[in-house]
């Protein structure tokens, strides 16, 4: 069987193929809270209170249908 070797160091290598960490845990929480309460310990729960505290108070801009500029989440007409 063939194996196959890097030289030098690996970490760097893998540093600069996986995804930005943002991304990664952005998965794993959207995974964490589709799971049924019950199943997340006190520690989970509070650190997914905490994540969706933060994305109510800071919403993503959300496209206006027209094709205009982007406005918040909940603000009507540029308030």
């Amino acid at each position: 069987m063939m194996q196959i070797h890097h030289c030098g160091d690996h970490r760097a290598a893998r540093k600069s193929q996986y995804p930005p960490l943002g991304d990664q845990w952005d998965v794993l929480w959207r995974w964490v809270s589709s799971l049924p309460p019950e199943l997340l310990n006190d520690e989970m729960r509070q650190m997914l209170d905490r994540i969706r505290a933060v994305k109510t108070n800071f919403p993503k801009p959300r496209p206006i249908p027209s094709g205009g500029a982007d406005s918040l989440e909940g603000v009507e007409n540029g308030g």
